[in-house]
């Protein structure tokens, strides 16, 4: 794993040991990855892997395609219904023809995933955490 360029804002790109790209964003906390080229015949490979060593020198890594490698974890969440609602009153047993909105606020619970996020800030400096990320992922899954 190589260090290729830091730009303005403090993010590293790193050419990983079979020639993704991976980057780190101190700021928002992410790592992100390229996607692999180790399936693809030599000559595919190479060519992939000057294509993003020229996005990094040409200074377009937006147009890479990365994906976050920040753990994930699944999360709760409690949501308000944002619509009316109405029922039938069971006193009545069926002869009204005419619903009542319901006087009570009412939630669903739904679960959904979220990404880690260790940024840098004044009180607490991750960037350790962030560099043992894309290291792990190096050595796991980028040995040529």
């Amino acid at each position: 794993m190589k260090l290729i360029k830091t730009t303005k804002q403090g993010n590293q790109h790193f050419l990983l040991d079979d020639g993704r790209i991976g980057a780190i964003y101190p700021k928002t906390g992410y790592v992100r990855v390229s996607h692999s080229i180790k399936e693809r015949r030599p000559e595919y490979r190479k060519a992939a892997v000057e294509r993003n060593l020229k996005a990094i020198r040409e200074r377009k890594t937006g147009n890479l395609t990365m994906y976050q490698i920040n753990p994930i974890r699944k999360v709760k969440k409690i949501e308000p219904v944002k619509r009316d609602l109405f029922y039938y009153p069971t006193w009545t047993n069926g002869n009204t023809d005419r619903p009542y909105k319901y006087p009570n606020k009412v939630f669903f619970e739904y679960e959904t995933t979220k990404r880690l996020l260790y940024p840098i800030t004044e009180s607490s400096n991750n960037y350790l955490r962030l560099m043992e990320m894309l290291t792990k992922f190096n050595y796991k899954n980028c040995q040529p």
